[in-house]
């Protein structure tokens, strides 16, 4: 079971991550997915099933290539990203273009190596070319990301972004470590301890992993921030649109999967209920916990049948849409203590 998951634990989370990574038009959430799904190509060539489908196939050790060259692209577009968000634009084409070049010098290697063994003729070639295609990008992502660490001000993003340099500095060292044993099936010198399962089978997993949570706790913290906010915004927004089903786009539903849009549209819902309210409201209110009694107020009002109070309510709210989520979810947490309490208790 162990030996399982460590064969096909880092392909299936490096999937699901990818999964979890939505699509969209921006250049940066484009390149993280085009990392993610390197990793991913990457470590599913390296599983048994894959390498048994390639000798099905007639073409052994082919896998091998595959691996590698979708992680020189994973770890090309982590560069080219931290590159690109640092405004360094001209050292992100260098980049590239050695990446591309290390790229060819592998499948150059490998085209002319009549196996892979060590001892074969252009092998330790191909093991170097792999090496030197990588390095300088994982002293650029490890680099990088260390200074990002420092100064983000977000814990979650500093711990992710330190498990990413974490992973880089592991991988790097297997990659030399790797890099070292090739030699030594054509130079006078020895590395046993290079071939023990330490460095050569638990190094590179801890390396991937690392750098999938390093991705992945960010997101799925993200994630865990839209979804709390979602629920919180559920009380008020149900009522509102209890009060006026013509704001909400679809039906309230039991299964709900808090995405961007939902959250997105369950504020603007909010918003637009309580336009519908506002001529019920007695008032400019001050704060998150007198709005929300206002808001139960105008919405027993209107319940009631009793006519408008007044249409020149004050709109309160914040400066931009996570502000303004924020906000909306105080009003909603005040709003739903008060409707847990008996109407004369409401002022």
């Amino acid at each position: 079971m162990g030996e399982a998951v460590r064969r096909y634990g880092p392909a299936a989370l490096a999937w699901v991550l990818l999964l979890v990574l939505r699509p969209g038009p921006a250049r940066g959430r484009r390149l993280v997915r085009f990392c993610v799904l390197g990793l991913a190509v990457s470590q599913t060539a390296l599983t048994p099933a894959f390498r048994g489908l390639t000798r099905t196939l007639g073409i052994p050790d082919v896998e091998l290539l595959v691996a590698h060259l979708a992680m020189v692209g994973a770890v090309w577009a982590g560069a080219q990203l931290l590159l690109r968000l640092h405004g360094l634009t001209a050292r992100a084409r260098k980049h590239t273009a050695w990446a591309v070049l290390g790229g060819a010098a592998m499948v150059v290697t490998f085209t002319l190596a009549p196996d892979v063994m060590p001892q074969t003729p252009f092998v330790m070639e191909y093991c170097i070319a792999y090496a030197v295609a990588l390095l300088p990008e994982f002293a650029v992502i490890g680099r990088l990301c260390l200074q990002d660490a420092r100064k983000a001000p977000d814990r979650i993003l500093r711990a992710g972004l330190g498990l990413i340099v974490a992973g880089v500095v592991a991988a790097a060292a297997y990659m030399v470590v790797r890099t070292v044993v090739a030699m030594t099936a054509r130079l006078p010198f020895d590395f046993d301890y290079g071939r023990g399962f330490l460095l050569s089978k638990a190094l590179p997993t801890s390396a991937h992993l690392l750098v999938l949570v390093g991705v992945g706790v960010p997101a799925a913290a993200g994630w865990l921030h839209r979804y709390r906010q979602y629920r919180r915004l559920g009380p008020l927004w149900l009522a509102l649109y209890r009060a006026e089903p013509a704001i909400a786009l679809e039906a309230p539903r039991t299964t709900d999967f808090p995405t961007r849009l939902r959250l997105y549209r369950r504020v603007i819902e909010i918003r637009d209920g309580l336009l519908v309210i506002r001529p019920y409201r007695g008032g400019s209110s001050t704060g998150e916990q007198q709005e929300a009694a206002e808001i139960l107020a105008a919405l027993r009002a209107r319940e009631a049948g009793l006519p408008p109070r007044s249409p020149d309510t004050t709109v309160q709210g914040g400066q931009d849409f996570g502000s303004d989520t924020e906000y909306l979810c105080r009003v909603a947490d005040a709003f739903r203590e008060l409707s847990r309490r008996a109407p004369a208790d409401v002022s």
